[in-house]
């Protein structure tokens, strides 16, 4: 659809007085400015006039840049790309023609993964277009604007999707497929063994190996022609920017190769010498990304952030107190200003100050050097807390986003645009891989702002808003992220939130709200009267996270699990007790353990806050009783009816007697190998038995025995293969979602390498089963802190709290008002 930027309205641009501008924090919190960035989701903040940091990065600052097809980041014209490449893959090994994307009917250009989707939810995996009612045909046909009685989409589905449709439908929706592992070269994706190289097939697109013996369906022949496997077939949906780290620039180095691109641009886009304004530009840079296949590629040097003294942030900072650019500019003013990017994330009032680390990227500044069109995807911020962007210099940073109150409506609109894409990739939008045209949005019930930021300008963005934008042409900004006190309950939001998509946690939310109980209850300066509604939250978050923790502590089987006090520092053993989950058990914080010891769940991959479970993996069964997919069936599709026209070009009816003899003795000769390696450890003898079998496949290959007639696809590296146990199968789990099961089961074959696996107490029931039955005997409960000793941190901040509030009521007799939403998932 074209732009309009008709459907959008600017966003507020506020201006505030010096006053106002020394409390970044205050001022953002206040009633008028907050109600605002609710609405609107994004502010643009104009500094007091004189207010002008002088630019003081250092002259030896380089940076690589990303490179960015913008065809291919539009959601909709990636998806149906990606569709139309899988199912060509899967023709080619048809050896049928390939398609293109679209198709016509009459005067209107329809595409096949647009008629797939509707296709599927109308009428199923399964649709029986044979008998099709006259009903469920107008209502396919209406989708696409067609007559009612119109045959062409039939007509299409079944000669050109049919095939491919009814080959994903017995994929049952996995997309859990072997990665390759980089230590393990030539071994084969499914069983990891290295045996066998004649019988082993490499993916004609993705180059894996994989014996012909583990794919399901087997194939005890090799296919004719094309051969891919399964993720090439289906697809994963994995997309990324090609990087170049090996290419440094300048800053002016980069300013030339952004006015070459300029040029070819304008020599392009600019008609009767007329200069491009910012709506043209605008209005040209989304027509590219909802392009089929515009071949322009543009550079952008994001998320840069250089460690250096002087390289990390273009504000005046101790390293470089004085511009080198401008050596006559007052600078020492604005090294410790509070708006001075390297200042506001532990400005007054943000509750980033309760966090007890540096973070690049959200307390440390990230530099971003733009291009003519270069863009930034739509994204909310890590643990959905705010951002303050500024631009140092350069052209306008075009942004476009929307209040957090539509971010669940957004979040829905982009998943039906692709369903498959966020079946393969759940967390799709925090990859800042993807765009959809804010005018579609505004459209489809989403209010869309815009802000054109120039240079010595701020833009903020609000909580869980989601936000998106692109460069008018060359500029160079930072950001950082900070939070205010609304922020809580949106943070606690996002952990559950991050759970269900495996986003690793950027820090620990109940480190955050114990360290803002502590200091109220010592009676910090900070925590105001006027901030009693954040004590308030903290003090309800930390009690849901006890209680939760305490009731599953309380169901673990006591057979399966100890307790185990958390370690000092160094001290790499643990000290286990038989498991009682009450407060009495006595554990001790650790306080001072280093930043490497913080404990992530190795699933779900949020921090595991205090209590967590320690699986004993020492006999390497990890995941075997998980209820994950079960595996396909042998035959769910005969090779000859699917992937071939016919099952093989080596059948031994084609072969003279010599050929034959030939064939079967290498077939024998590599299945005896694979059996040799499995049973016998290293020796000697074994390592003559390898080199004889490899003199053999020479001799034998020489003489002219048939192999695979492209000869890159067969693996010719064998190695003695690592001894890996057989995996048992496991039995469906009726509970688990299919998107639950396409997470976790390749994530277990990675664990399962592991002595010890750490999981957070609700993965531990969500893997292990009910109560954590499943789970082998000796495994921990690992307790950073003790229940007691949390229970003492609450009594404490609900007795002060009440002390401030209602003069010294005692802590247990009232509750404390529940104002938060509530978040908690178990």
């Amino acid at each position: 659809m074209t732009f309009n930027k008709s459907l959008l309205q600017p966003c507020p641009v506020l201006r505030p007085n010096d006053a106002e501008f020394q409390s970044p924090i205050q001022y953002l919190s206040s009633p008028d400015v907050r109600a605002l960035g609710e609405k609107y989701g994004l502010l643009k903040i104009v500094p007091p006039s004189g207010w002008r940091p002088p630019f003081s990065l250092s002259p030896n600052f380089t940076f690589h840049t990303r490179i960015q097809k913008l065809s291919d980041l539009g959601i909709t014209t990636r998806s149906r790309k990606f569709f139309t490449d899988n199912m060509n893959r899967f023709y080619r090994m048809m050896r049928r023609s390939e398609l293109k994307q679209w198709f016509r009917a009459g005067e209107k250009k329809l595409y096949f993964y647009d008629l797939y989707l509707a296709v599927l939810n109308q009428q199923g995996e399964s649709p029986d277009f044979d008998n099709i009612s006259k009903d469920d045909l107008a209502k396919l046909n209406l989708l696409f604007g067609l007559n009612a009685e119109s045959r062409i989409l039939v007509d299409q589905w079944q000669y050109n999707v049919k095939q491919y449709a009814e080959y994903l439908s017995t994929n049952k929706g996995n997309f859990d497929f072997p990665e390759s592992d980089p230590e393990d070269e030539g071994a084969c994706l499914v069983c990891r063994k290295n045996h066998s190289p004649t019988l082993t097939l490499l993916c004609d697109h993705c180059n894996n190996p994989y014996h012909m013996k583990c794919l399901q369906p087997p194939l005890e022949e090799i296919p004719l022609g094309s051969w891919y496997c399964d993720r090439c077939l289906v697809g994963n949906g994995a997309y990324g920017f090609e990087e170049r780290p090996e290419i440094k620039y300048s800053i002016w180095d980069f300013v030339e190769q952004c006015k070459q691109f300029e040029d070819k641009f304008l020599s392009q886009y600019q008609t009767e010498g007329k200069p491009l304004l910012l709506d043209d530009i605008e209005r040209i840079f989304w027509s590219l990304v909802e392009a089929e296949n515009s071949d322009i590629k543009v550079k952008y040097g994001a998320d840069i952030h250089n460690l250096k003294p002087g390289e990390i942030s273009g504000f005046p900072t101790p390293e470089v107190p004085q511009s080198p650019y401008d050596p006559n500019a007052d600078s020492s003013r604005y090294i410790n200003d509070p708006w001075n990017l390297t200042k506001l994330p532990f400005a007054e009032g943000s509750l980033l100050n309760y966090i007890n680390s540096s973070i690049s990227g959200m307390t440390v500044p990230w530099i971003y050097v733009g291009s003519l069109l270069s863009t930034f995807c739509w994204h909310v911020e890590d643990h959905y807390t705010l951002s303050a962007n500024y631009c140092h210099f350069g052209n306008v940073k075009k942004w476009y986003g929307f209040p957090s109150s539509h971010a669940d409506a957004f979040e829905l609109i982009m998943k039906k645009s692709a369903p498959d894409l966020f079946q393969r990739q759940p967390d799709l939008l925090h990859q800042l891989v993807t765009l959809i045209s804010p005018s579609e949005l505004a459209e489809k019930g989403i209010p869309c702002v815009y802000a054109d930021q120039g240079p010595n300008e701020f833009v903020v963005t609000f909580p869980r808003v989601y936000h998106a934008g692109f460069n008018s042409g060359f500029n160079f900004n930072e950001a950082v992220n900070f939070t205010m006190d609304s922020w809580l309950e949106l943070g606690e939001k996002s952990i559950q939130d991050y759970r269900s998509i495996k986003k690793e946690n950027v820090f620990d939310h109940c480190q955050l709200v114990e360290n803002i109980l502590s200091k109220f209850i010592r009676g910090d300066k900070d925590i105001t009267m006027d901030r009693m509604k954040l004590v308030e939250q903290s003090i309800r978050c930390y009690e849901r996270i006890m209680g939760r923790n305490m009731r599953l502590v309380s169901d673990l089987d006591k057979e399966r699990f100890l307790a185990a006090k958390a370690k000092k520092k160094g001290n790499k053993n643990l000290t286990s007790t038989p498991l009682t989950p009450g407060p009495e058990v006595s554990t001790r914080r650790v306080a001072d353990l280093d930043e490497e010891d913080d404990v992530l769940c190795d699933v779900c991959r949020t921090y595991a806050s205090y209590q967590y479970c320690n699986i004993n993996n020492q006999a390497h069964r990890f995941g075997k009783w998980y209820g994950g997919r079960k595996k396909k069936e042998a035959h769910t599709l005969e090779v000859k009816d699917l992937l071939t026209p016919e099952a093989s070009p080596n059948k031994l009816q084609d072969l003279n007697d010599d050929e034959k003899a030939n064939f079967v003795a290498s077939t024998i000769s590599a299945g005896k190998l694979g059996e040799l390696q499995e049973k016998v450890p290293y020796n000697e003898e074994f390592d003559k038995l390898i080199k004889q079998a490899k003199r053999k496949a020479d001799e034998e290959e020489a003489s002219g025995v048939k192999r695979r007639r492209h000869s890159s696809r067969i693996l010719q590296k064998s190695q003695l293969p690592e001894t890996v146990k057989e995996e048992t199968e496991v039995v469906e789990h009726k509970d688990m979602s299919q998107m639950k099961k396409v997470q976790y089961n390749s994530l277990f074959k990675q664990l399962n390498r592991l002595d010890n696996v750490k999981l957070c107490l609700e993965c531990c029931v969500l893997v292990c089963g009910e109560r954590g039955k499943k789970a082998p005997r000796g495994s921990l409960v690992v307790f950073e802190k003790s229940f007691e000793e949390m229970d003492q941190v609450l009594t404490a901040a609900k007795q002060r709290y009440y002390d401030v509030k209602m003069g010294g009521v005692k802590a247990r007799d009232v509750a404390v008002p529940d104002t938060t939403v509530k978040t908690e998932v178990v």
